[in-house]
């Protein structure tokens, strides 16, 4: 009897016990780390979007790119209303970090500045894009 004939079929069915596993669990748990069912596959994007600063002179950069905040109103990106007709994409944990930053490095303010929603509209033709800021908070802030 030859041993390596079982030993194939055996890791396939160990492979798929594992894999069906993984798929089990990852559905059960949704994105709890090392979990993932990989949403962002599942449908084709019409756009995405980052928060972040347009200066007076319209230059756009990250909000970790100034410090000294002080704004309008109490610092809370997560409570902004929208209301716009079409809601972008965004990555939740990447909007948090920006709101922890601007939380994190108050101050007295400096320059004014504009914390935005930049997005990017995605068309159907290939390398187009219509792009839009959504104006999130009023600010002054020093660059960094």
């Amino acid at each position: 009897m030859d041993l390596h004939a079982y030993n194939l079929p055996s890791r396939v069915m160990l492979g798929l016990l594992v894999l069906a596993g993984y798929m089990a669990l990852a559905n059960t748990v949704q994105q709890l780390y090392p979990f993932s069912v990989f949403d962002m596959y599942a449908h084709a994007a019409t756009s995405a979007s980052r928060i972040g600063v347009r200066a007076a002179s319209g230059e756009l950069s990250e909000v970790s790119a100034w410090t000294h905040w002080r704004c309008d109103r109490p610092i809370d990106l997560q409570g902004v209303p929208d209301h716009a007709a079409r809601s972008p994409y965004s990555i939740p944990y990447r909007d948090r970090e920006a709101q922890e930053w601007l939380l994190g490095h108050q101050g007295n303010g400096g320059e004014p500045v504009d914390v935005v929603r930049h997005i990017w509209w995605l068309q159907p033709a290939p390398g187009q894009a219509e792009i839009e800021d959504r104006v999130l908070l009023r600010c002054q802030a020093v660059r960094r």
